[in-house]
């Protein structure tokens, strides 16, 4: 009989714990009863061996008192707390991988969002630099085209005196020519020098005049003859030769 009170003693210890540790459990994990299961119940949830009041008040305070349950229930609770430190450290790791996570993906728009500033810049540079260049250029061109602008008027200008100077040069020439001819036949030595005969004094540009050849005068004019010379009656070409239109 002693022998089959401590089997049965300890079959109620082993459903007590088995039944503590469903509790337990199910308390720490936060789980919800099950539909198959319900609210605990003394009556219903402990294993009865039908043996006499007496065995089962003895196997209750031994399971109570027992340092076999009291280990077990330690463990159990240990086994618990390793379970939900585990639950949290996994809970932490997870966090800390959304956290990089999230953190990454704000470095790499503030990277994307700093390059496409730079690219920006470099751009507005870029065309800040071609246009520059292109003013650069415009400025250039207009001022070679004015350098050879006034170049070409300067050369043109040249030539034309050029010409200028070779037609006065041919026009001195034949007056000379002509001048010469006229000083030998009239017996001057120069168109300044007069020609004097019984105290009277005539000039080669007054004997122009009085003969009224306009292409000589012209031609002393141009060789030199001075047209405010005044002959022995004190008269200017000019005044010699207004004498002659009033006479006709």
């Amino acid at each position: 009989l002693s022998q089959a009170q401590n089997q049965q003693g300890i079959f109620l210890y082993h459903s007590s714990s088995l039944l503590a540790s469903r509790r337990l459990t199910s308390a720490v994990m936060g789980q919800s009863e099950c539909k198959g299961c319900s609210i605990s119940d003394a009556t219903t949830d402990t294993v009865k061996v039908n043996v006499g009041g007496t065995l089962l008040a003895d196997a209750a305070g031994v399971a109570k008192t027992s340092p076999k349950h009291q280990a077990a229930e330690e463990q159990l609770q240990c086994r618990d707390e390793e379970v939900n430190e585990k639950q949290l450290q996994q809970e932490r790791e997870e966090e800390e991988r959304r956290r990089q996570k999230a953190e990454e993906q704000q470095r790499s728009e503030r990277e994307r969002a700093e390059e496409q500033l730079r690219l920006e810049h470099e751009r507005a540079a870029v065309a800040q630099a071609t246009e520059e260049q292109r003013l650069r250029d415009e400025a250039e061109f207009a001022e070679c085209e004015a350098a050879e602008r006034v170049a070409g008027e300067e050369a043109t200008r040249r030539e034309e005196d050029g010409r200028k100077r070779v037609a006065e040069e041919q026009l001195r020439k034949q007056a000379q020519e002509k001048v010469d001819v006229f000083l030998k036949a009239k017996g001057f030595k120069t168109v300044t020098m007069p020609r004097t005969s019984c105290f009277t004094a005539s000039y080669p540009l007054h004997v122009a005049v009085q003969e009224n050849n306009a292409g000589l005068v012209s031609a002393l004019l141009l060789s030199g003859a001075d047209k405010k010379v005044k002959n022995s009656t004190g008269k200017t070409p000019l005044e010699a030769a207004e004498k002659l239109n009033k006479k006709g």
